[in-house]
């Protein structure tokens, strides 16, 4: 049995998670996005390309800092050499220790672009001149930016960069920048340096300062384990992206091999929950109420490979880092992300958490549980900035189209006592748990009395064709969006007022967005999905209507109460799903086994163990052999 990643249980190699590093998401808006059919990767990668000349062009070659090394490596890529040295240099200034473009950069960490950068350098140095191969140099070996800092998305950007940097100039030629030297640090005794918390922030760590041992180790955590920060919007390309850059910089020919199979199936691994720009999953660090069918970040990338709504802003999305590059996914994982024909489960075990998914061609129902970490007697503390369980499905990409329900981590942006160690934007919290089988999902809590959020939390998008609201009669709501039908249910009656608006929003509200609390320590929620299709009716209206009167007549939820919990759902098809806080769920009377979850399993691809795993599309079939690190092909 792997060990898992647990939140704040840092595994070796890895780190714990802390507050928000990023600016936040802008808000849901409509956007057609560039002309014309994106149908291919050549397409989407031409298009990306030729936005990021019209986006130099437009701002008279000023485009901003943000992800100005994709950028310059773009220019780079389509033969404008002297437009590509004027971004790279530009992005040298905001690594220069002290200088007011980069918050990061006055001793900290600063992998957001240091990473980006010396994949820059390395890829296109033969079309630099001497002048800017030099001040490179200069840059990444007086650098004060290797420190390994906590979060997964920093630990491997600085990594990554800091053994592409030695790699690149041997570790001899590093200095300390002078006026940003460890001061502190130095000055402390042998004895307490060794036990301090960081290392100078020159070397990535004191026993690994070339982060030769890291970089082996993170590509080996990564296909048995899954991605760092798995489907996290705004973190998860971080985690990712890096590991092309060794596929693609490494001259070690192993790093080489092993980076670029950690890359590939993690790209796989974005497949199966994808739907045509949603990345339906758990996202450990996401916004949860701001996501709708339009991708950024880590779901921007999974567009690059699989297509579907093409993203906003595409100059500065970090995809653009996998459209200059000749990695492109093989055939046989295409469908992975792209046949939505018809309804499938999809299974995983990332970061310690089982997620289970059942994926339709319109809706994906998806749930996370901890009960693998609770058998290996460990329990997730609370973590912000995150979605958990619920509903994504198609739609007009300038709607909010998802839906959850949690016990908060922190609801009141106000009160730094409702959001512990900055962390704010809802989240989650070791006060629920939940249990899935297809379109069913069933939570149960067990909130203690002194908790600062005492009520399960729903989050409910604008958008909706028709609603019908029994909340305060018999704890049930029932929405129509017009690709799903959703049926909340709770065994305490509740309020929901769709005109209040969100308390505690990640940003911008998207329109129309509404909330409600179900104020009750112990309580069990069930959600049942379906198609529209299913249910007759010439309105949404009566559709829903007829959708009300079938989980009426069909569905039961009780709750057991007591020391633990147990929440008990009937769905529409009799099937029985039980959830026991902190016990044994159940799916139809048999225990769900959740010692032996597979890392990946869903119709196309497997993986029971740490050893291999094989990817079909019902004609072909790719192996990736871990212990003797291979790719074999099958037809």
């Amino acid at each position: 049995m792997l060990t898992p990643l647990v939140f704040g249980l840092a595994a070796p190699g890895w780190g714990q998670e802390e507050v928000t590093e990023s600016p936040m998401p802008p808000a849901v808006e409509a956007s057609p996005g560039p002309a014309g059919k994106l149908d291919t990767f050549d397409q989407r990668k031409k298009a990306m390309l030729e936005a990021v000349w019209e986006e130099y062009q437009k701002s008279g070659g000023k485009p901003g800092w943000k992800n100005v090394f994709l950028m310059a490596g773009a220019l780079f890529e389509m033969g404008k050499v002297e437009e590509g040295q004027r971004l790279a240099n530009f992005g040298l200034d905001g690594l220069q220790p002290g200088n007011k473009i980069n918050r990061w950069i006055t001793g900290g960490n600063s992998g957001f672009a240091a990473w980006p950068g010396i994949d820059c350098y390395i890829r296109y140095q033969h079309l630099m001149d001497e002048a800017l191969k030099e001040r490179f140099k200069q840059t990444y070996t007086s650098a004060v930016f290797y420190r390994r800092f906590t979060t997964s998305n920093h630990v491997t950007m600085a990594g990554v960069t800091r053994y592409l940097a030695v790699q690149t100039w041997g570790a001899a030629a590093f200095k300390p920048h002078p006026e940003y030297a460890d001061k502190v640090y130095e000055a402390l005794p042998p004895d307490k340096q060794k036990s301090t918390r960081w290392p100078p922030s020159q070397l990535f760590a004191n026993d690994d300062p070339d982060a030769v041992k890291f970089v082996r180790g993170l590509v080996e955590h990564v296909v048995k384990n899954g991605p760092g920060e798995y489907a996290s919007r705004p973190y998860g390309a971080e985690n990712t992206l890096p590991l092309l850059t060794l596929a693609e910089c490494a001259r070690d020919p192993e790093i080489q091999l092993r980076a670029h199979m950690a890359y590939e199936v993690t790209v796989a691994q974005l497949g199966p929950p994808y739907l045509r720009g949603h990345l339906a999953t758990f996202a450990p660090r996401s916004y949860p109420d701001m996501e709708s069918q339009r991708p950024w970040g880590i779901a921007a990338l999974a567009w690059m490979y699989y297509g579907g709504v093409t993203p906003n802003d595409l100059p500065h999305q970090w995809a653009l880092r996998a459209a200059t590059s000749k990695f492109q996914i093989p055939g046989v994982v295409t469908k992975v992300g792209t046949d939505r024909s018809k309804p499938y489960e999809h299974r995983a075990l990332f970061s310690g958490w089982n997620l289970n998914h059942y994926v339709t061609p319109k809706y994906v129902v998806f749930s996370r549980s901890p009960k693998t970490a609770l058998q290996n007697k460990q329990r997730y503390p609370f973590q912000g900035q995150s979605y958990p369980c619920g509903v994504m499905w198609e739609a007009d990409p300038s709607l909010c189209s998802q839906l959850w329900v949690t016990c908060p981590a922190a609801d009141d942006n106000t009160s730094d006592k409702n959001c512990p160690s900055g962390l704010h934007t809802h989240g989650v919290t070791s006060n629920e748990q939940e249990v899935m089988y297809k379109n069913a999902l069933l939570w149960v809590f067990h909130i203690p009395k002194d908790f600062r959020n005492p009520y399960a939390l729903g989050f409910v998008p604008g958008g909706a064709l028709a609603t019908i609201n029994d909340s305060e009669k018999e704890g049930r709501i029932y929405l129509h969006f017009g690709n799903v039908l959703i049926g909340l249910t709770s065994t305490s009656p509740f309020e929901w007022k769709q005109d209040a608006g969100i308390k505690a929003p990640a940003g911008k509200p998207p329109a129309g967005s509404s909330e409600f609390r179900i104020a009750a320590l112990e309580s069990a929620v069930a959600m049942e999905t379906a198609s529209p299709e299913e249910f007759t009716g010439k309105t949404p209206a009566e559709q829903l209507e007829r959708f009300k009167e079938t989980l009426q007549a069909k569905t039961k939820i009780v709750l057991k109460e007591g020391e633990k919990p147990t929440g008990v759902y009937t769905d529409r098809a009799g099937n029985t799903l039980e959830c026991a806080f902190d016990g044994d769920d159940k799916v139809n009377g048999k225990t769900v086994d959740y010692r032996n979850w597979p890392i990946v399993e869903n119709p196309w691809m497997n993986q029971t163990g740490s050893e291999k795993l094989t990817v079909t599309d019902g004609k072909a079939t790719r192996m990736y052999d871990f212990v003797n690190w291979k790719i074999l092909d099958e037809k």
